[in-house]
């Protein structure tokens, strides 16, 4: 079983990008995805239009049934009642499974005080938290999430692309630092892919496409590198799947 914990729907007003439930499942179809974990996209900043995604998300996972799941995707600079609310319903009422940080596109400090009412409602629903890493510095560092994920040990942090390469080393500095981190290795070389796995073992380590095009070269990377069945089991499907609790049986 395959699963990618990163795909993305919606149109996003910071990146100029467009993509619909078809092109979602276009993706998963070619390249032999069984589960999506899907996320909106940013630049959204009115609480009914963040309420109208969420609900055709919501949607979407209903349409596909334990294909699809959703997570949540608002800025953070809403009120803070307001985001509470609504991360509340959409674990609560529409079963979502996570909740996205975007430091570049939302412009959020993860070590600042917004960012640490965002890993509080996180726990307090006990929920993961996914936060772009990467482009966009200094927010998006890697290191930028080590204090938060100290302070809040219940929340599974998973760093979003691990740093995108050039800041790979933070994302592994991170990992060091918090047993409660895991990388996601969308735009991750091949050979920080092997020593994800080799240094923090396949539990830590979890497949994702990000874009769709990517999806197919994604997996490539993990087919390029020598993983054992229990490794590409667990990177492929297992992590994600503890991580995000969504009960399955791989």
């Amino acid at each position: 079983m395959i699963i990618d914990c990163h795909a993305h729907m919606g149109v996003d007003r910071v990146f100029d990008e467009v993509r619909n439930e078809a092109e979602v499942l276009s993706a998963m179809n070619k390249s032999g995805i069984d589960i999506s974990i899907v996320q909106g996209m940013f630049g959204w900043a009115e609480p009914d239009d963040i309420i109208a995604f969420h609900n055709r998300l919501y949607r979407f996972v209903q349409q596909n049934e334990r294909r699809i799941f959703g997570v949540i995707t608002m800025t953070p600079y809403l009120k803070e009642k307001t985001y509470y609310d609504e991360a509340k319903r959409c674990v609560q009422e529409l079963g979502f499974v996570g909740l996205k940080m975007h430091p570049a596109a939302e412009g959020v400090n993860p070590a600042g005080k917004v960012g640490q009412f965002v890993w509080e409602v996180c726990s307090d629903l006990k929920i993961p938290i996914m936060v772009h890493t990467g482009s966009g510095i200094p927010f998006s560092l890697p290191s930028m999430c080590i204090a938060r994920a100290k302070q809040f040990r219940d929340v599974p942090c998973i760093l979003a692309h691990s740093g995108m390469i050039a800041l790979a080393g933070e994302a592994f500095f991170a990992a060091d630092e918090c047993e409660n981190i895991y990388l996601d290795t969308s735009w991750s070389a091949s050979h920080h892919i092997k020593h994800m796995v080799e240094k923090y073992g396949p539990q830590r380590v979890m497949f994702a496409g990000d874009e769709a095009s990517n999806v197919a070269i994604e997996i490539a990377k993990y087919r390029s590198v020598d993983l054992t069945e229990d490794e590409w089991k667990w990177c492929m499907g297992g992590t994600a799947n503890k991580v995000f609790r969504l009960g399955l049986d791989i």
